[in-house]
């Protein structure tokens, strides 16, 4: 069973991934042929996340975290064996994507699982999550667990998601997928506002403003005293921001993006619907449910 284990692990890391033995020495990206001989590992491409990964900073094991924490047990359970601390790695049947194509809501989900998992399970909050204990390395002990990959909406079951809506989560804890979340939101709203008030109309200009942006929006992490993203997640959040915006809401993109939302409003209006009120919270620079609530109390 724990080489059934063994292989899910290796099948689902990333092609190349950061690796090292100890944190500040010969700390970079390697092939995973090299990167598997590592003592810590990379669990996840920077641009999305097959893995929900847990720091454990007590002496743990799969039965307390089934019968005292009621969590199912962990689809990989890394054990230190001098102190019983462990990283419990459960793999997702799907992946949870970050990027300007993703759907926000899916995301927002997967932010409320993942930090409601982290709390439950008494998790390290400031665990960053880039590189986590090599389940292929002897200097750890794996313990048999579940062995299978996990539905997002089963391990819902069992934490508060409450966060899941947008404003409950902005007070939400910083943590894992959900600072992804919170720094894709933040960005994003701003480059719908920033691009149309004249910012480069070159897009490798436009890629580098989005990116400087996003890079001060990360160390405002750091300030208040929250692990930052790494610089690769930073990168791929920003290019893949940029590249969106610049296509869509560019003075030429803009207009032709209005021209193709017109034409499926009108599409959708020939049998008497609604008529098309366009994206005014977009040209705000706010979410839609803002607009709507600030709209209701006669504040737009």
């Amino acid at each position: 069973m724990i080489n059934v284990q063994l292989d899910l692990f290796k099948r689902n890391l990333p092609q190349k991934a950061r690796c090292c033995n100890e944190f500040d020495v010969e700390n970079k990206v390697r092939a995973l042929t090299e990167a598997i001989k590592y003592r810590y590992i990379q669990p996840n491409n920077f641009n999305s996340k097959s893995w929900l990964v847990y720091d454990i900073d007590r002496a743990t094991s799969p039965d307390e975290i089934r019968n005292d924490r009621l969590v199912p047990p962990p689809t990989i359970f890394v054990q230190n064996p001098k102190n019983g601390h462990a990283h419990l790695f459960y793999l997702l049947k799907t992946p949870v994507h970050a990027n300007i194509h993703s759907s926000q809501k899916a995301l927002r989900f997967a932010a409320a699982v993942d930090v409601g998992l982290a709390l439950k399970l008494g998790a390290d909050m400031s665990y960053g999550g880039l590189l986590a204990k090599n389940a292929l390395h002897n200097d750890w002990r794996v313990l048999q667990t579940h062995s299978e990959a996990y539905e997002l909406n089963y391990l819902s079951e069992f934490v508060d998601t409450s966060m899941i809506t947008r404003d409950a989560a902005n007070d939400a804890p910083m943590y894992g997928l959900h600072r992804n979340y919170t720094l894709f939101e933040q960005l994003r709203n701003w480059a719908y506002k920033a691009i149309r008030q004249g910012y480069p109309k070159q897009l490798n200009d436009w890629e580098q403003a989005v990116l400087q942006r996003g890079i001060g929006l990360n160390i405002l992490l750091k300030k208040d005293g929250i692990q930052q993203l790494p610089e690769k997640e930073i990168k791929s959040i920003s290019r893949s921001v940029a590249k969106w915006t610049h296509r869509h809401f560019s003075a030429t993109g803009f207009s032709e993006w209005q021209s193709i939302q017109g034409a499926k409003g009108g599409k959708k209006s020939r049998g008497g619907g609604r008529p098309s009120l366009g994206n005014p919270w977009i040209e705000l620079g706010i979410s839609r449910a803002t607009y709507f609530r600030k709209k209701k109390l006669n504040e737009i």
